[in-house]
């Protein structure tokens, strides 16, 4: 069965230091674009890219939230995949910001 995981490799020794896979593994699965970002806190963000799926897990690999992009629709003409003809919800990638890095986005006060 296909599966995707996340893998953390220390570049020194090039020995893989963590990993996550989805238990049964073949729930987590993309066959195309996705993204992990750790986080300050320890956390690994991760896009599941082709399944519109962004969610966070703890270093033991527990899911703390997910979110499903609730949206679907077709790529343009000539994007994507030739599996792609159909309405998908996919995300390219995800990336956590801190409040300090959006200031601009807060309102005037």
């Amino acid at each position: 069965m296909p599966y995707s995981r996340v893998v953390e490799v220390d570049r020194a020794s090039r020995a893989v230091v963590w990993e996550y896979r989805d238990d049964p593994p073949q729930n987590f699965y993309s066959p195309y674009m996705s993204s992990a970002q750790r986080l300050p806190n320890g956390n690994t963000l991760i896009a599941e890219g082709s399944f519109g799926r962004i969610f966070e897990v703890t270093s033991g690999g527990e899911v703390v939230w997910e979110y499903v992009v609730p949206r679907f629709g077709s790529f343009g003409e000539g994007v994507g995949l030739e599996s792609s003809g159909w309405a998908q919800n996919a995300v390219f990638r995800a990336y956590r910001y801190a409040r300090s890095e959006i200031a601009w986005l807060r309102s005037a006060t």
